[in-house]
């Protein structure tokens, strides 16, 4: 009888002991456990993609739904299937990341630019985004013709000659040109890299942008346009068709106009490290607007020169160490098929520009205004320049002098103490820049509205990080770190003329089917205000 109990227990622990196994079978755990990319690198040129493909443990896990994310969606996107796709040269953090569990995994993702495109002759059509276009002799943009350049392009000038005579490349626009920069990713138009040097800022290694008779329009927003300025040559694009003085011999300008009935609109650009003039114009309705300028002109030029045949608004511009003017607005050239010059110069701050004239004597050395040119200049802020507003036989006579209804006053000039050791500028009275501003400069034009200090230092603008007091009045090295706002108290923070009627304000130009506006003036002078 105990043997017959003892068997019946045995049974029924085991049969126990089966029900138990079998719950534990019933409950087997298919959570998720990790996830793994195949490649935790990519690296990709812009526009290109890939996919990533991942792996789950376990392999039977009953939700195996995933998302993705980028750390930077305009360096790389990724979409909902792992398809990476290259926006702009960066890196960005691709991150897989399970619905179940929140488990993740991730990619770090190099973007780096497409394989530059040799170029030369006749170019159209569009330089894709971030591209790098190598430019291996003159180029033209054909008449009826359009050539776009999107954001982030880099645009590498070669500086060898083109031919017996040294011709350095040119790029003539006959057709349309539009260069359409960001602020985060301006346009480069420049010179191969490793020649972007200190010595070369003055080498005039190629020549610059030249709009033809023919060249109806032209937009530059958010670019950087540095090492113009080449000498021309007989065989040179700009001399054989007309443009630049046959024979040759004269520096080329990074940006020029000839046609009359064209519009141009410049904003947002920086201008540097050119033999000559910045921006000549010889034709059109042009608004130039929060531009930057330094390093302009080796032994002359202007950041702004404008001729007949043009009518221009001028606003918010910085314009640092012009060799002889910030601008230089002038009739000459003027015909029935070329209209007088009319110019709105308002609100810009021209800073330490007039000392890097050659010997052959000083000509203006911030705005010089002449033959017949119906100028309106207000507003300015003139720091450390060579000279105050200047304009000969001024209110006289149109022939010499601007036209009779021209207009210079609101304008505000200051200079600190520091002085110049040329033996030109102490013969002639001019080695510091309160010499230029102060009563009884010739040609130079007093509004009854100006504020001008009475001694050296005196009416300090106050810019917010710029050293008024000690900075080279012959140095033409632009420090991106100054900062030309002004502080809170500064005396240039009121007193400036308000209504003004820009040429531009209501109608504006339109360009490529944009229409652009010229800014109202403001109440301060210069180009920055407060900050």
């Amino acid at each position: 009888m105990k043997q017959l109990t003892l068997k019946l227990l045995l049974v029924i622990g085991g049969i126990t002991l089966m029900n138990i196994g079998c719950k534990k079978d019933d409950k087997v755990d298919n959570s998720i456990k990790g996830i793994t990319l195949a490649k935790s690198t990519a690296t990709l040129k812009v526009g290109e993609s890939t996919t990533l493909t991942y792996t789950i443990f376990p392999e039977n896990a009953a939700n195996k739904n995933v998302t993705w994310s980028t750390s930077d969606e305009t360096v790389a996107t990724v979409d909902n299937k792992g398809v990476v796709t290259a926006v702009k040269p960066g890196s960005a953090v691709i991150t897989v990341t399970t619905e179940d569990g929140g488990e993740k995994a991730t990619c770090s993702a190099t973007v780096t630019r497409s394989d530059a495109v040799n170029v030369s002759g006749n170019v159209d059509g569009t330089w894709a985004k971030y591209s790098v276009i190598n430019v291996t002799g003159h180029i033209k943009v054909p008449a009826g013709k359009t050539l776009t350049i999107e954001e982030g392009v880099e645009v590498n000038v070669s500086t060898g000659g083109q031919d017996a005579n040294n011709t350095k490349i040119e790029w003539i626009v006959d057709g349309s040109l539009y260069i359409k920069g960001t602020p985060a990713n301006p346009v480069l138009i420049s010179v191969p890299a490793a020649e972007r040097t200190t010595a070369n800022t003055f080498k005039r290694l190629w020549g610059g942008i030249i709009g033809s008779t023919t060249c109806p329009e032209m937009l530059i927003d958010n670019a950087i346009i540095e090492y113009t300025g080449a000498i021309t040559t007989a065989t040179s694009p700009s001399v054989t068709a007309g443009l630049f003085k046959a024979g040759g011999g004269e520096g080329m300008v990074a940006f020029n106009t000839n046609n009359p009935k064209g519009k141009y609109v410049i904003q947002h650009t920086t201008f540097r490290s050119t033999g000559e003039d910045a921006i000549y114009v010889q034709g059109g309705s042009c608004i130039f607007t929060n531009n930057t300028f330094y390093a302009v002109g080796e032994a002359g030029g202007e950041a702004i020169n404008v001729k007949a045949g043009c009518k221009v608004d001028a606003a918010y511009n910085l314009m640092y160490s012009a060799n002889t003017n910030a601008f230089k607005l002038s009739n000459s050239g003027s015909s029935p098929t070329r209209a007088e010059a009319q110019i709105n110069a308002y609100n810009n701050t021209i800073v330490a520009t007039g000392w890097r004239r050659d010997p052959n004597g000083p000509k203006g050395g911030s705005i010089w205004a002449e033959k017949g040119a119906l100028v309106n200049v207000y507003n300015n802020l003139v720091i450390n320049a060579m000279f105050r507003a200047k304009a000969p036989k001024w209110q006289q006579n149109a022939t010499d002098g601007p036209d009779l209804n021209s207009k210079i006053d609101y304008n505000y000039y200051a200079a600190g103490p520091q002085t110049s050791n040329i033996p030109q500028h102490i013969a002639n009275g001019t080695a510091s820049g309160y010499d230029g501003f102060k009563p009884g400069v010739k040609d130079a034009v007093y509004g009854a509205h100006d504020i001008s200090g009475t001694g050296p230092g005196d009416k300090d603008p106050m810019f917010v990080s710029f050293p008024f007091v000690t900075n080279g009045l012959l140095d033409f090295t632009f420090d991106t770190a100054w900062d030309f706002h002004l502080k809170a108290g500064s005396p240039a923070l009121t007193g400036a003329k308000t209504d003004i009627t820009p040429y531009f304000s209501s109608t504006g130009v339109t360009v490529n089917g944009t229409t652009y506006k010229s800014p109202a003036a403001s109440a301060f002078f210069g180009a920055f205000g407060a900050n």
